[in-house]
């Protein structure tokens, strides 16, 4: 059976109240040549029943069940191995998130004139009570090879994590899987993840359209370390984590390499918000 242009996977649990205005999202997107999966994690809300009413609607998507419920990155990772299995690009979909209508088009446009990237990914509307804002990337999270050649490495590595729900190329598979449960922590997954496709200068950014982010998830109250030893450990595992990244760029000397371990180590910091000692 052909691969679809692109695949849009929706990993979900629980998502009743919201997933019906995220598939519509999906369903009006201006880029038409989709395939929409629904993959349940063995929900107890109504989510199986807004999801199979909405398919009988329209017949892009459908619905995948897992055989029992399994942890939410390990849920992630089944919609990883279905979009690539499934599709020539493939994207994943939060059942609370949104984008704006020309975020397909404008993704796909930007893989199919940049075929040595494995990512395509656009700013961030982050939408929160009191309205919304803008995140995008900082400029030196472009043509970060080069630069790191020449020795000039920022102090952080500053793109937005939502970059996680952005287009790949099918062949993107293997490097999202290496990593994904590398961290061994849901919290800043996206990130730690995402730090080596920038790093290895595998994202073309589109200036344009947004992923529209629902704030107020409280990931950070569920998944976060709680211990002062537990948010140790995890800064020195995101750090040393993107640290190895180092063997898949070119050589370079002590001094980038211990300015490349700095920003790892910053990056770890603001990525999980954690302070070791109010400070450090």
């Amino acid at each position: 059976m052909p691969k679809s242009k692109v695949v849009v996977v929706f990993p979900v649990f629980n998502g009743a109240r919201t997933l019906e205005m995220s598939l519509q999202c999906i369903a009006d997107q201006t880029f038409r040549d989709f395939h929409g999966v629904i993959l349940d994690n063995k929900s107890t809300d109504d989510t199986l029943r807004v999801a199979e009413q909405f398919c009988r609607t329209d017949r892009r998507f459908t619905v995948v069940r897992n055989e029992q419920h399994v942890s939410a990155p390990e849920n992630f990772a089944g919609a990883i191995q279905i979009g690539a299995a499934k599709g020539e690009y493939f994207c994943l979909r939060a059942c609370d998130d949104y984008s704006s209508l020309d975020f397909l088009a404008c993704l796909v446009e930007a893989l199919d004139r940049e075929p040595i990237k494995l990512l395509a990914a656009c700013s961030t509307k982050l939408v929160g009570p009191n309205g919304h804002r803008i995140k995008s990337p900082d400029k030196s999270t472009f043509d970060f090879t080069p630069a790191y050649l020449s020795g000039r490495v920022p102090r952080n590595l500053t793109f937005p994590a939502e970059w996680i729900y952005g287009l790949y190329r099918a062949s993107a598979k293997d490097l999202l899987m290496a990593r994904w449960f590398d961290l061994g922590n849901p919290w800043c997954l996206a990130s730690y993840v995402i730090s080596e496709f920038v790093v290895r200068d595998l994202v073309v950014y589109v200036p344009g359209p947004t992923y529209d982010f629902t704030e107020g998830s409280g990931s950070e109250q569920r998944y976060g370390a709680k211990s002062l030893r537990e948010r140790l450990r995890q800064r020195l595992r995101y750090t040393f984590g993107c640290y190895k990244l180092t063997k898949k760029l070119p050589k370079a000397d002590f001094i980038t390499r211990l300015k490349f371990f700095r920003m790892c180590w910053n990056d770890a910091r603001r990525k999980t918000r954690y302070k070791i000692f109010w400070f450090f």
